[in-house]
C-alpha cells in the first residue's frame, strides 16, 4: 500500500483498543520472554499512560484501519492510567510478574522525568510514536510536528530506547540531549535510554 493510501486523521479515545493491537504486535518480539497477559497489559499501559493530551493524538489510517500513531503532550504523567494499571495488576499475584509491572511502571514515569527536565517554555513531549507500516512515520511526524507548530511550540522532545528503532530520530533532525544505561535488566548489555530533542 502506498503513502497515498493513507491518511492522517485524529486520534481519539476510540482508538485506544486499536493501538493497543499494534502495540502488542510491535513488541511482541521485545517482550517474548514475558507472559502473554502480562505483556498485554504492559502494552494498553503504555498506549493509556502516554495518552495524556486529546488535542495533540494523531492516528494514520488507511481506510478504517490504523497503521500508526503518535501522541504529543506539554507535561508528563497521566494518573488515570496509573488508576487503571493499579485495577489491572490485581489479577496478578506472582512475585515475578509484580516485579515486571513495578518496573514498568517506575520505568514510564523516570523516562519522562528525563525528557521533563530538559524541556523548557514552548517544548512539547512526544510521548508514544508508532509506525506499523513503511512510511506511516514519515506521514506522522511532520503532522505532528505542523500541529504542534500551530499552537505555539517551538520544540519537540522524547524519550526513546535500545529496543527501538533509535536511530531513527538523529536521521530525522533530532538531536541526542541525554542518556543514561540501566543494569536492572537481564540483558549482558547495559540497558539504555536516549532523549532526543528537534526544532519544530
Amino acid at each position: 500500500m502506498s503513502e497515498k493510501n493513507l491518511q492522517v486523521v485524529p486520534f481519539t479515545q476510540e482508538d485506544i483498543p486499536a493501538a493497543v493491537e499494534l502495540t502488542v504486535d510491535a513488541w511482541s518480539e521485545a517482550l517474548q520472554s514475558w507472559d502473554q497477559d502480562i505483556a498485554r497489559v504492559v502494552c494498553e499501559y503504555s498506549v493509556r499512560y502516554e495518552y495524556q493530551n486529546p488535542s495533540l493524538a494523531l492516528k494514520v489510517v488507511a481506510g478504517t484501519e490504523m497503521k500508526g500513531f503518535i501522541f504529543a503532550s506539554n507535561a508528563s504523567g497521566n494518573p488515570a492510567a496509573d488508576e487503571w494499571y493499579s485495577v489491572a495488576r490485581k489479577r496478578f499475584t506472582g512475585e515475578e510478574q509484580n516485579d515486571i509491572l513495578d518496573m514498568v511502571l517506575s520505568s514510564s514515569h523516570s523516562n519522562e522525568d528525563m525528557v521533563a527536565r530538559k524541556m523548557g517554555r514552548g517544548d512539547a513531549m512526544l510521548t508514544f510514536f508508532l509506525s506499523a507500516q513503511k512510511g506511516c512515520g514519515s506521514l506522522l511526524l511532520p503532522a505532528m510536528s505542523n500541529l504542534l507548530k500551530s499552537q505555539g511550540y517551538e520544540n519537540m522532545l522524547l524519550w526513546t530506547d535500545i529496543t527501538c528503532n533509535h536511530t531513527y530520530y538523529p536521521r530525522h533532525g533530532f538531536e541526542l540531549v541525554d542518556e543514561k544505561a540501566f543494569s536492572k535488566y537481564d540483558n549482558e548489555e547495559p540497558f539504555v535510554v536516549y532523549v532526543y530533542k528537534k526544532r519544530i
